[in-house]
């Protein structure tokens, strides 16, 4: 009778076993949850991701709203490790729209840089919102109003002295990156002129820290460039950082100074 016993609870242990194996198979058979997956929304909350310009989630980057009424700076957030962030939001305070931003330090100075909407459109606390972000190197802010770009903007200063050169059309700028750009990605050298004359701009370059030159097309001449904002010592190359937040109206803008008096 003993061995009997013995031998029903060594069959029901292994049952139990191969009940158990099978358990963890089928469990481990489940697909795992895409990352990438779709957000869900909630009513009540304004939810949404913040990614990098590889689509990577962009942690410590700051959403916030803006009321479409009563116009001013509302509740922000700050993004999780993976990205994502959610925000609770006043109910009947009648349309929001969402903005947001990072700080970003390179190269000793810091970068205020606006963030991507994927939907700029503004919505109200029951609609469920969900509005994603991701920081773009270049490109147009979405207001087509303002002649506004992620990138950075040069400003072209001609030397009073110089010989002509009123053409700013004509000349053409080589921006050569030293060193990844102020996301850790490897640039490409640039050959940039402003679009008509008088339009004195180089507009959305992504930022990061350039060698410049110059050289006046319909001759071939090459000029001599300098820090517009700085010492104004000519060369023939220079080396110009965007400049940050100390900047006030000038954040991420650099001058650049030319001439062909030597």
């Amino acid at each position: 009778m003993k061995r009997r016993t013995t031998l029903h609870t060594l069959v029901g242990i292994a049952v139990l076993g191969l009940t158990t194996l099978a358990a963890c198979k089928k469990e481990s058979a489940d697909p795992m949850p895409d990352p990438t997956a779709p957000v869900a929304g909630k009513a009540g909350f304004l939810i949404g991701k913040v990614t990098d310009p590889q689509g990577r989630p962009l942690p410590r980057a700051t959403v916030y709203i803006d009321n479409t009424v009563l116009v001013g700076r509302g509740a922000e957030v700050t993004s999780g490790s993976d990205g994502s962030y959610k925000m609770a939001l006043v109910a009947g305070a009648g349309q929001w729209v969402a903005k947001g931003f990072i700080l970003k330090s390179y190269n000793d100075r810091v970068y205020k840089i606006l963030l991507d909407p994927e939907n700029p459109d503004s919505f109200s606390e029951d609609e469920k919102p969900v509005r994603n972000f991701q920081w773009k190197l270049t490109g147009h802010i979405p207001d087509l109003s303002l002649d506004l770009y992620y990138g950075g903007t040069a400003e072209l200063l001609r030397d009073p002295n110089a010989e002509g050169l009123n053409d700013d059309e004509n000349i053409e700028f080589t921006f050569k990156p030293v060193g990844p750009l102020i996301d850790g990605s490897a640039g490409k050298t640039l050959t940039l002129k402003a679009k008509r004359r008088y339009d004195s701009f180089l507009r959305d370059i992504p930022i990061g820290r350039y060698e410049i030159s110059a050289v006046y097309k319909p001759t071939g001449e090459k000029l001599l460039v300098a820090d517009g904002w700085g010492d104004l010592e000519y060369k023939t190359s220079v080396v110009l950082d965007f400049l940050g937040t100390e900047a006030s109206y000038r954040a991420n803008s650099m001058g650049i100074g030319y001439t062909n008096r030597r």
